[in-house]
């Protein structure tokens, strides 16, 4: 499915993205038991319950009460005055993985690969962000990045700093071969080890 986009920006986005994963036909009831965001992607734990003469749990497992639970991603963009969604099924495999644990141990157990290749990866994706840093740490990347002055570098120091008029602390690093600030983008998702420094 591609993007639907509206003049007219919704006064609450939350309510207007449970709102698409909300509704009743002939074949089943949906409602979202829980929701949250990462950015621009929203993700939702959606609650089926199918009618007693539409029986088809679409390769989920069911509970006693016949219901399952499947996962909802929704992208969401705004440019120029519109707001745009795009809503995905778990099973399609998005590309946005980041859904936290307590959403995927929401989830019914399913045989559809896609689905269950998408909940690895978000699983793995929330165990890079479960890491802890502190200012002062000295952290390595399994792999290099090359900066705007064109210089590969690996090994740096964290810092963090609440600078005034800011209520939460700054995080950046410090190069430890050049001295160089530098910021890393979607650092906790990158692949990187903590070293011990010498006493």
């Amino acid at each position: 499915m591609g993007w639907t986009c509206h003049y007219t920006p919704p006064r609450d986005e939350r309510a207007e993205i449970e709102k698409l994963v909300t509704f009743e036909n002939e074949d089943r009831a949906m409602r979202p038991v829980f929701t949250t965001r990462k950015g621009s992607v929203w993700y939702l734990a959606v609650e089926v319950t199918p009618k007693p003469d539409s029986p088809d749990s679409y390769g989920y497992e069911t509970d006693a009460l016949g219901r399952y639970v499947f996962a909802a991603v929704i992208l969401t963009s705004r440019n120029n005055g519109e707001w745009c969604y795009k809503d995905m099924e778990e099973s399609m495999g998005p590309c946005e993985a980041q859904a936290p644990q307590k959403l995927l141990d929401m989830l019914s157990p399913t045989t559809k690969e896609y689905a269950l290749s998408w909940r690895e990866r978000c699983k793995s994706t929330a165990a890079l962000a479960g890491r802890k840093i502190t200012h002062g740490d000295t952290i390595q990347l399994a792999e290099p990045l090359t900066f705007s002055d064109g210089i590969e570098r690996d090994t740096f120091t964290v810092k963090k700093e609440r600078f005034a008029g800011y209520r939460r602390a700054t995080t950046y690093f410090l190069c430890q071969k050049t001295g160089a600030q530098v910021r890393i983008s979607k650092f906790m998702q990158r692949a990187w080890v903590k070293v011990e420094q010498p006493l």
